[in-house]
């Protein structure tokens, strides 16, 4: 890796890896079945149609196969995105010279070979090295990997109100714990099985519309006469919408057990 990203979030180990700059969450339905059959498409097809070296007929009837749609309409959806390992639990591309066992054919992407080896998404400078090794050990799940790796608020928050409530920053070396993989595993996988998740179409705290995208606003004041909640930044990454002033209290109470779990397990370690 690059000296300034000692780890890497593209494909941390063999267990699992990250899609997102490619596209992987852009579709309307972006749950893990409507995801898992993309890539499971695009995977047979590719490898069928690769070895014939027939790139041009995979794309039109890739294209004609795909049924979902996008999200975002200016982000671009790869089609050379599948599962790169025989137990399809790492996603990549699979024009990559490591997945085809030949020269680098990643020009024959919309990105390029230059751009798609080049680019550092903004979790490799704004997550601590901590904060991502927090991720990478306590996920083994391409899905909620990907979910999480890439949401900044929801790592950076998480782990705001546990040193502001330790005083004093985590220590890497804790991190191993099986107790404490495990109450991160438990906050993170909120990011799929959320109680509170808006029915909107949403993506962490982004809301789009066609060309165009929101951050998504909760007015804790206006509607139930409450504070801004101190786990905000954490309620808007996991698309909260709430119908009462004892939901929001209800998911505060969630967060907060889940930090304290985390922080008896750090104790603990």
């Amino acid at each position: 890796m690059h000296a300034y990203h000692p780890l890497n979030l593209c494909q941390p180990d063999r267990h699992k890896s990250c899609g997102a700059c490619c596209g992987l969450y852009n579709w309307n339905n972006h749950s893990r079945s409507a995801l898992e059959d993309i890539l499971c498409l695009q995977t047979d097809l590719f490898f069928e149609r690769f070895r014939d070296d027939d790139l041009d007929s995979y794309r039109r009837q890739r294209n004609g196969m795909i049924e979902n749609t996008k999200l975002f309409e200016t982000i671009y959806n790869c089609e050379f995105l599948g599962f790169v390992n025989p137990e399809r639990t790492r996603v990549g591309c699979m024009l990559h010279p490591e997945v085809t066992g030949r020269t680098d054919l990643r020009n024959h992407c919309f990105y390029g070979a230059k751009v798609c080896s080049e680019h550092f998404c903004p979790s490799y400078a704004c997550l601590t090295t901590a904060e991502q090794k927090a991720v990478i050990s306590s996920l083994d799940d391409w899905y909620l990997y990907g979910l999480v790796i890439t949401d900044i608020d929801l790592v950076k928050e998480f782990f705001r109100h546990v040193e502001n409530t330790i005083g004093d920053s985590i220590r890497e070396d804790a991190l191993g714990a099986c107790r404490v993989r495990e109450a991160l595993t438990g906050f993170f996988s909120l990011k799929e099985s959320w109680k509170f998740k808006s029915p909107e179409n949403r993506l962490g705290k982004y809301y789009f519309s066609r060309a165009e995208y929101n951050i998504a606003r909760i007015d804790y004041t206006r509607r139930w006469g409450l504070p801004v909640s101190r786990f905000d930044k954490i309620l808007v990454s996991l698309e909260s919408a709430f119908d009462t002033r004892f939901d929001v209290i209800e998911a505060e109470e969630i967060i907060a057990g889940f930090i304290n779990r985390f922080i008896e397990a750090y104790d603990r370690s």
